[in-house]
């Protein structure tokens, strides 16, 4: 379980991420568990002080960083999760979003898609900076580097995931592999997400 220590350290994390992401992770909660487990959330994330109204948030409203991590942290412990569970919620994550489905719809192109990638990562979060490191289509991989963006690692299996879907919006007819290489958790200089897929 997630002690008061924990969530006050993640509270202090720095940097903000738009509601939109409280709101895709409600809807994900809801379809799996219903009202009862949104409200389970609810109430474990206030017994750690901290208060997020997941119906009520606005999507372009500015939330701490910390609290999500924090979030994910309790979704863990709540509904029992492994990591392949949080893994799974980052999987489904873009299957709710609007801007996700409208920004793949747009950039029908793989390349281009991959090269706006930053772009859409501050459009989410005021911290970090996503580099789209190299798609080689050839090959059938790809590298993506996040800097400066220390969290929790629940946050990195939630990014796996999410990643790895994109991919798979990018590449439909292909299985998609991912794997974080280097993790500032690990001592890496920077979270690097490596892409693999086939034919």
């Amino acid at each position: 379980m997630v002690s008061r220590v924990d969530a006050d350290r993640l509270l202090k994390v720095k940097g903000r991420v738009r509601g939109a992401v409280f709101e895709t992770d409600a809807d994900y909660i809801r379809d799996k568990y219903g009202s009862a487990g949104l409200e389970k959330l609810t109430r474990a994330m206030r017994d750690l002080k901290c208060e997020i109204a997941y119906d009520g948030i606005s999507a372009m409203e500015w939330r701490s960083v910390g609290s999500r991590a924090l979030s994910l942290r309790v979704m863990k412990d709540v509904f029992n999760w492994t990591d392949d569970g949080i893994r799974a919620m980052g999987d489904a994550a873009p299957k709710y979003s609007f801007i996700v489905k409208l920004f793949m719809k747009f950039f029908v192109s793989p390349a281009v898609a991959f090269s706006h990638a930053p772009e859409y990562w501050t459009k989410h979060y005021d911290v970090g900076r996503l580099d789209a490191v190299k798609l080689c289509e050839e090959e059938r991989y790809a590298i993506v580097r996040l800097h400066d963006f220390e969290s929790d690692p629940a946050y990195c299996r939630y990014l796996e995931g999410y990643f790895g879907r994109l991919f798979k919006y990018m590449f439909p007819r292909s299985r998609i592999v991912i794997e974080e290489a280097a993790c500032m958790f690990e001592g890496g200089a920077v979270h690097e997400f490596r892409v693999h897929w086939d034919d």
